[in-house]
C-alpha cells in the first residue's frame, strides 16, 4: 500500500478515497532491494500487509518457487486485483482490513519476511471501525496509543509479530519513526523484537510528488534486550544496488527512547557520548530553568485576524488591532526593537493583529461589527478554531505579550529573540515568558551556541523541505548554558543579523561554554554535531 494519503474525504471509498489507501506507490528499484534483503529462500512464507497494486508483492513473488507462499492483505477490491496479477500463483491476496484478518487468523510468528509500505493516515482520518483493532494490537503489546498516533504504527506491530524467529523485516517508513514522540515507544518495541536493525536513509527525496522523507527499516527478528543498529545515507534509491549495508560497525542502541531519538544515529560514537554526558549531567541547566515556551496564537483565520496597517486603516479597525509578528523573517537578529516594528508598520507588512475583547454582538461598536459581519460573509467563522469559540467566534484565545520570541520552524539553528516591543505573535512563532529574575536580553544572547543548536537537531524533527521543526515541549528540554548577565547584546544581536550561526558559535561559545568547563575539543564536537546534521537536513532535495 502506498506511503502517502493526498487531501481528500477518507470517507469517500470510491474513486477519490485515496485519503485511506494512500496515493504513491513504492518505487521498483525500493521494492526490489527489500524484496533481495527479506526473501532469502524460494520456499519461503513472506506477508505483505498493505499490498496497494501490488508494488511490492511483484519483486517478492520473484524470488519465491511453488513451495513459497505470499500472502497479501489489501482494503480495496480494485488495487487488490492488480496485486493478484501481478504476484502470480504463489500469491494469496485478501480483501479486507488486515488488522480483522489479523484477528481472525492469529498468524504470530508464522511468517519468514515481512515486507511492506503502510499507509500514512493521521488518527483523525483512520476510521474508527479500523482504528479500534489497531490500537488493540498495539494495547496487547504494552503501548498506549494516543490521538497522534498514525496508522504506519500498528502496521509496524502487526508486521514483527508476523515473523518467526530469525525472520526478515522489510519496511518502508516516514523517517517520523527516527525522531517524533508518538513513536517512542514504538522505537523501544523494536529494539526488544529485533537484535539487529539496520535503516537505509536518503539524502534526496525519493517519492514524486511529497515532502516527506522515507526510510527503509530492516530487521532480523530476535527477542533481546537491546538490538544493534547501523544507518546507512544514501543519495538515491539508484545507491541501493551497490550499497554495502555491512560497512558501519553497529551501534548498541542504550537509550531513554522517552526523550532520546534515533536521530543521534546519524552521529559517531564520540559526539553520540558527548552528547548523553552532557544530556545526564546535573550540571547542565535546560532552557526550562529560565523560561517557558508556549505556543503563539492561533488566530483560526489567518486572513481575517492579521492585517496590514492600510487595511485595518480602511475597515476601520485599527483601535482594535494590536501589534504582531507572524514571521521569522520579521525577528531577523536577537532583538526585536520598538524600531524594528515601526519600520514593518510603515512598509504595510501584516504587523496588526485584531483583538476585539468584546464576547457579545450587542457590545460590539459598530465599525469592529462591520468587520465583523464581513468575516462571517466570507465564512471565516464556520472553520473549526473559530466556532469552537463560545460565544464570540472573533474573540482571541491566550492573547499576551512575550518577553522573547523563539523560532517554531528554524532553518539552521534555534534562536531565542528579545522582545523590546508591546507585539505578540501567532503560531508560526512560540512565546517565551522568563522566570523571575531571568534577563531577556541575555537569554537570547546565549541563545545561539553550539551545545543548544546540536541538541535541537536531537531533540526536534526535520522534514522534507530541510525545516527542524521544535514544539514547546522539546524546546524546553534542551541543554542551555549558565550565563553570565554581562553579555554584549547588542553587539551580538548586530552581528546576528548580518552573518550566519556558525559565525555567532565563535564569537558566543567562548563567552558561556568555556565557562562552563567544556573544552575547545569538547566545543568543537558539538559543533560538529551540529553541522552534520543540520547540514544533513538542509541539503535533503528532491531527487
Amino acid at each position: 500500500m502506498a506511503l502517502f494519503p493526498i487531501s481528500t474525504s477518507i470517507g469517500d471509498l470510491n474513486g477519490s478515497g485515496r485519503k485511506l489507501r494512500g496515493g504513491y506507490y513504492t518505487p521498483a528499484l525500493i521494492g526490489e532491494f527489500l524484496a533481495e534483503w527479506a526473501v532469502r529462500s524460494s520456499s519461503d512464507r513472506v506477508l505483505e500487509p498493505s499490498c496497494g497494486d501490488g508494488a511490492l508483492v511483484e519483486p517478492a513473488s520473484r524470488r519465491l518457487g511453488e513451495s513459497g507462499e505470499l500472502v497479501a492483505v489489501e482494503l480495496f477490491s480494485e488495487e487488490a486485483a492488480k496485486a493478484r496479477v501481478r504476484g502470480g500463483s504463489v500469491v494469496t491476496v485478501v480483501v479486507g482490513d488486515v488488522f480483522q484478518w489479523w484477528l481472525s487468523n492469529e498468524p504470530d510468528a508464522s511468517f519468514d519476511a515481512v515486507i511492506g509500505n503502510p499507509p500514512f493516515i493521521r488518527y483523525q482520518d483512520f476510521p474508527e471501525a479500523y482504528r479500534q483493532s489497531a490500537f488493540d494490537l498495539m494495547r496487547a503489546e504494552g503501548m498506549r496509543p494516543t490521538r497522534l498516533s498514525n496508522a504506519w504504527l500498528p502496521f509496524v506491530v502487526l508486521a514483527t509479530r508476523a515473523l518467526k524467529p530469525g525472520g526478515r523485516l522489510a519496511l518502508v517508513l516516514p523517517a517520523e519513526l527516527m525522531q517524533v514522540g508518538y513513536a517512542a515507544e514504538l522505537r523501544e518495541y523494536l529494539t526488544r523484537k529485533f537484535d539487529e536493525l539496520h535503516i537505509v536513509t536518503f539524502r534526496k527525496i525519493v517519492f514524486d510528488g511529497i515532502q516527506q522523507e522515507v526510510i527503509l527499516l530492516l530487521g532480523r527478528r530476535k527477542d533481546c534486550e537491546s538490538a544493534q543498529i547501523r544507518v546507512s545515507e544514501l543519495a538515491t534509491a539508484e545507491d541501493l544496488a551497490t550499497v554495502n549495508l555491512h560497512a558501519q560497525s553497529p551501534t548498541h542502541v542504550d537509550l531513554e527512547h522517552s526523550n532520546e531519538k534515533w536521530t543521534q544515529y546519524y552521529l559517531d560514537k564520540r559526539e553520540i557520548g558527548l552528547l548523553r554526558e552532557l544530556a545526564e549531567s546535573g550540571d547542565v541547566p535546560r532552557l526550562s530553568d529560565y523560561a517557558e515556551v508556549n505556543v503563539g496564537i492561533v488566530t483560526g483565520r489567518n486572513e481575517f485576524f492579521v492585517l496590514r496597517g492600510k487595511d485595518a486603516a480602511s475597515q476601520g479597525v485599527v483601535e482594535w488591532c494590536d501589534p504582531m509578528v507572524g514571521r521569522s523573517v520579521q525577528i531577523p537578529g536577537l532583538v526585536l526593537n520598538p524600531a524594528d516594528w515601526s519600520r514593518m508598520h510603515a512598509d504595510d507588512e501584516k504587523v496588526l493583529l485584531f483583538n476585539l475583547t468584546s464576547d457579545s454582538r450587542s457590545d460590539v461598536p459598530a465599525k469592529a461589527l462591520g468587520y465583523i459581519e464581513s468575516g462571517e460573509e466570507s465564512g471565516y467563522h464556520t472553520g473549526y478554531k473559530c466556532r469552537i469559540r463560545l460565544p464570540a467566534w472573533w474573540q482571541m484565545p491566550s492573547f499576551w505579550i512575550p518577553d522573547a520570541f523563539m523560532l517554531r520552524q528554524i532553518h539552521d539553528a534555534p534562536r531565542i529573540v528579545s522582545n523590546r516591543t508591546n507585539a505578540t505573535c501567532t503560531d508560526t512563532i512560540h512565546r517565551v515568558r522568563v522566570r523571575p529574575g531571568v534577563n531577556a536580553d541575555q537569554l537570547a544572547a546565549a541563545s545561539l551556541n553550539s551545545m543548544t543548536a546540536a541538541f535541537s537537531e536531537v531533540h526536534g524533527r526535520s522534514y522534507g523541505g530541510g525545516v527542524l521543526e521544535l514544539e514547546p515541549r522539546e524546546a524546553i528540554g534542551l541543554p542551555f548554558p549558565r550565563f553570565n548577565g554581562a553579555l554584549p547584546v547588542d553587539d551580538l544581536d548586530a552581528l546576528a543579523r548580518d552573518t550566519g550561526s556558525e559565525a555567532m558559535f565563535e564569537v558566543v561559545d567562548p563567552l558561556i561554554l568555556t565557562p562552563m568547563g567544556l573544552t575547545t575539543s569538547e566545543i568543537s564536537t558539538l559543533r560538529g554535531a551540529w553541522w552534520k546534521l543540520s547540514t544533513r537536513r538542509r541539503q535533503r532535495t528532491r531527487a
